[in-house]
C-alpha cells in the first residue's frame, strides 16, 4: 500500500464514529475473503488481468488489517470481545 493511500484512508477513518469504523472493518473483511485468483487461472485469464486481481485482493486485506489496527487504537472491541 502506498503511503498516500494509507493517509487517504487515515483521513476517511478520522472522520467516522466508533460505530462506523466497526461496520466498515466488518465489510473490508467480508470483502477480502475468498480469492478469485485460483477461478481465474484454470479458466485461462489473461496474466495481465491475474497479476491485476491478485493486486487488488492484496490491496483489500492490507485496507482490512489497516482497519483492524485502528480500532484496537480506538479500543473498539471487535468480534463480540464486547
Amino acid at each position: 500500500m502506498k503511503k498516500k493511500e494509507i493517509n487517504e484512508i487515515m483521513a476517511h477513518v478520522a472522520a467516522l464514529s466508533d460505530e462506523k469504523l466497526e461496520e466498515e472493518y466488518y465489510t473490508a473483511v467480508d470483502n477480502c475473503l475468498g480469492s478469485q485468483v485460483d477461478t481465474m487461472i484454470e479458466r485461462g485469464y489473461d496474466s495481465v488481468d491475474i497479476i491485476e486481481r491478485e493486486k487488488h485482493e492484496k490491496y483489500l486485506s492490507e485496507y482490512a488489517d489497516m482497519l483492524g489496527y485502528l480500532c484496537d487504537k480506538r479500543n473498539i472491541k471487535l468480534w463480540g470481545d464486547k
